[in-house]
């Protein structure tokens, strides 16, 4: 299964079944109205939520392509990764 990242104030996101090219792509077409966009992401680990992040210049965020390295399903719990302040 394909799994892009979103880091976004300090804290993870997830979309899976997307690919990167087509995040980008719906990103840039959102900047270029020049409107603020609410993008559909992912929240927490094992159960997730919808979250809404507003994409608008000037908010700093890392689209992050994750690649299984075994071809197993990724572990979506990042909470030992980032811990609970996001660090």
């Amino acid at each position: 299964m394909n799994r892009v990242d979103i880091v976004y104030g300090g804290q993870q996101y997830s979309l899976a079944g997307r690919s990167i090219d087509s995040i980008q792509t719906e990103i840039d077409a959102a900047i270029t109205t020049g409107k603020p966009y609410w993008l559909m992401v992912n929240s927490g680990g094992g159960r997730f939520e919808d979250a809404y992040l507003l994409i608008a210049p000037g908010i700093p965020f890392a689209v992050l392509n994750v690649k299984p390295e075994d071809g197993q399903d990724i572990d979506l719990d990042v909470d030992g990764v980032f811990g609970q302040d996001g660090l």
